[in-house]
């Protein structure tokens, strides 16, 4: 599938935002101690709540012996805690420690950042409609398809 004008704004303007947001991302990572991607980890496990290992693992798509790994780093770091199962205790929940709590609420750094400055600077139907087609995109199932290049490459 070629790639029409329209769609190559749309992804460079991806990129350009993501660009835009990775200082922040760093900040926030240092500030926790952990790296960028074990705080995406945190967060997802803010989102699901309280859960098995293998489900956790499940849900950022990787083996077994990746989220022990995972969960050993975290819970070193303090940011999750690990919990027998009273339902059956050959399973190891995963959850949040208060540590975990507070980097997914850290918004300080957010507030102060030159993404939120821009973002709020625009008028308030423009918010509300970024807000919706950001929400949109966040929730929308992965597609994953080659995509022609224009060059005859996906």
């Amino acid at each position: 599938m070629a790639v029409d004008p329209t769609q190559r704004r749309v992804l460079r303007a991806y990129l350009r935002a993501v660009a835009l947001a990775e200082p922040l991302q760093h900040e926030l990572a240092a500030r926790h101690g952990v790296s960028l991607g074990d705080l995406h980890a945190v967060r997802v496990l803010a989102r699901i709540g309280e859960v098995s290992m293998s489900s956790y693992g499940s849900e950022l798509g990787v083996p077994r012996s990746t989220i022990t790994n995972l969960v050993d780093r975290l819970e070193r770091a303090g940011l999750v805690e690990r919990a027998s199962s009273a339902k059956d205790r050959r399973v190891t929940l995963v959850r949040l420690a208060t540590a975990g709590r507070r980097a997914v609420a850290d918004t300080d750094v957010l507030l102060r950042s030159q993404v939120a400055a821009r973002l709020l600077a625009l008028e308030p139907e423009a918010q509300v409609r970024l807000a919706e087609l950001l929400e949109r995109v966040v929730a929308s199932p992965p597609v994953v398809r080659p995509v022609d290049d224009g060059r005859g490459r996906p």
